[in-house]
């Protein structure tokens, strides 16, 4: 059995024991009167709107907003000729109305962790505990909220701009980040859009000669960042630790908790310097403008310092790359992640992750018996 086929199988396991991140797309999962004080956000008007209790987005038409605007912190014209700002809010906070589908901006994702239901009887604290994140959409911005319990990493807007800095001749595109804040428990980030659509929504539109050039990219992406390095394992691009990281969950069982240890075990080589990786590459994170024919990376969430080989293990075991359905003939749903595999064993990624999978299943048929 490939391990792709035996990566799925594992999710099977996970799904049928509710051990898996369930991921929502629709508000409607999620009671009305349990919105806004999930989410963070109210509605004060047809243009503005309260994002938590510290900022207004506003949207006005004609004349861009003037520099002095009282509160002024970001501003931008979009796409749609309409001129946005982000503004302090005042001591008080202008009173609003629970957020509605029908609302600016749009809700594009909302994330619940543990695999829970989101239940209409569950009151705004429960939700709150099993809610990760929300993202929402509106003029050429996304939204993003987390609550805190379940954002231990280091903070998003972090990564972005050390990875401006760092990597300026880069040949891919990262957002702008246009605000961020973390208070009562949540985090905040606002950013630009990146040009494209998701490599999600274009994979199947693409002969088998474009999907290779653009997994190319995808894979020549990967070595870009792996430039970045550090001594210390498991840490964000900052060298803070972080609690849960993907990492830390892959590498280790119960009762075998030393990461650099099990890296030996399962044949991945732990000498330093670790390799920084965006941990999620999946397609849902990577966009394609087919005008431009450049690709642009979004949602560093995730990202930290890692053993080089632990790279190409994420896409020869189809870690998160795994493509929804539906699906066409003679193409399967690990299709994605096996072309970048393909190409980064052509950049010296030679590890397919086979034993580290042998070594993991075990802590995994240990759930399926429970």
């Amino acid at each position: 059995m490939k391990p792709s086929e035996q990566y799925l199988r594992v999710l099977d396991v996970l799904r049928l024991l509710k051990k898996e991140p369930r991921h929502f797309h629709t508000a409607y999962h999620v009671p009305m009167k349990s919105r806004a004080p999930m989410f963070g956000l109210t509605t004060i008007g047809n243009n503005f709107w309260l994002i938590g209790d510290h900022i207004t987005l506003a949207r006005r038409y004609g004349e861009p907003w003037p520099s002095d605007t009282l509160g002024l912190i970001n501003t931008w014209t979009a796409s749609d000729g309409h001129h946005y700002a982000i503004l302090d809010v005042p001591v008080m906070p202008p009173r609003s109305r629970p957020w509605t589908p029908d609302d600016a901006p749009t809700l594009v994702h909302l994330a619940a962790g543990g695999g829970t239901t989101i239940d209409a009887e569950d009151n705004d604290n429960e939700i709150a505990e099993i809610t990760t994140k929300c993202v929402y959409s509106i003029g050429d911005v996304y939204i993003k909220m987390h609550h805190t319990i379940h954002c231990d990493s280091v903070d998003e807007h972090v990564t972005i701009k050390e990875l401006s800095k760092l990597l300026p001749t880069r040949k891919f595109t990262l957002p702008t980040v246009l605000y961020h804040a973390r208070y009562d428990n949540r985090y905040f980030l606002i950013t630009s859009k990146v040009p494209g659509e998701t490599a999600a929504q274009l994979w199947w539109d693409f002969d088998d000669a474009m999907k290779d050039r653009y997994a190319d990219l995808i894979a020549e992406a990967c070595v870009e960042v792996a430039i970045l390095t550090s001594s210390k394992l498991g840490t964000g691009i900052d060298g803070t630790g972080l609690r849960n990281g993907r990492l830390a969950e892959a590498l280790t069982r119960k009762n075998m908790p030393n990461i650099l240890a099990n890296c030996k075990t399962v044949n991945i080589d732990p000498q330093r310097p670790f390799c920084f990786f965006h941990g999620d590459m999946g397609p849902t994170n990577v966009l394609i403008d087919r005008q431009k024919g450049t690709i642009s990376i979004i949602d560093w969430q995730a990202a930290e310092y890692v053993p080089r080989e632990w790279i190409g293990i994420n896409f020869s075991s189809a870690l998160a790359m795994v493509q929804d359905l539906p699906i066409p003939e003679n193409y399967s749903s690990t299709d994605y992640a096996t072309r970048v595999w393909r190409a980064l064993q052509d950049r010296g990624f030679g590890n397919d992750g086979s034993i580290w999978l042998r070594w993991k299943r075990i802590d995994w048929q240990v759930m399926s018996d429970l």
